[in-house]
C-alpha cells in the first residue's frame, strides 16, 4: 500500500480499521473466507458510552476486502497476526536487496529467460553457500570461546 497522494480516510483509523463516533477504532476480529470479509468489533472504550445504548453505534462491522485489496488484508493491518507476517516479510526483502546490491541482480542483461534464471541460481546458491559457511565459523568460534 502506498498512501502518497490520498487524503486521509474519513471514519478509518490509520490501519483502516473503522471508528466510532468518538474516533475509537474498532478491534479485529476474524476474517470469514467464505465471504472474504473482516470483522471487527466494537471498541472497549465505547462499553460505558451513552451512543451504544442509543443504537448509534454498531457492535460488529464487517468490511469486504475485495472493496480494496490493498487497503483491507486477512489478516487485517494493525492486528498482531499482520505485525508477524510482516516481520517475516521485512526479513525476505532485506535479502533482497542485499541481492540486487552485492550479486548485480538489478542489472541482468540476457535475451533470454534461461540465461537470467542460470544467473539467478547460481547467484542464490553463492549466498546461501556464504550464509551457511558464515554460520559455521561463527558456532566454531563460540564453541571455542565458550571452552
Amino acid at each position: 500500500y502506498n498512501k502518497r497522494n490520498e487524503r486521509e480516510p474519513i471514519g478509518f483509523d490509520k490501519h483502516f480499521a473503522p471508528t466510532c463516533f468518538r474516533e475509537h477504532s474498532y478491534r479485529y476480529d476474524s476474517f470469514d473466507k467464505k465471504y472474504e470479509t473482516l470483522k471487527y468489533t466494537s471498541p472497549k472504550e465505547c462499553k460505558e458510552c451513552p451512543l451504544a445504548n442509543e443504537g448509534i453505534c454498531q457492535k460488529v462491522y464487517k468490511v469486504k476486502i475485495t472493496t480494496d485489496l490493498r487497503r483491507y488484508t486477512a489478516p487485517a493491518r494493525g492486528s498482531q497476526a499482520w505485525k508477524n507476517i510482516f516481520k517475516r516479510r521485512t526479513a525476505v526483502e532485506r535479502v533482497n536487496s542485499y541481492l540486487k546490491e552485492f550479486f548485480q541482480l538489478n542489472n541482468v542483461r540476457y535475451r533470454t529467460g534461461k540465461r537470467a534464471k542460470v544467473h539467478f541460481d547460481i547467484v542464490t546458491l553463492v549466498y546461501n553457500a556464504s550464509k551457511l559457511a558464515a554460520d559455521r565459523i561463527n558456532a566454531q568460534l563460540n564453541q571455542q570461546n565458550a571452552s
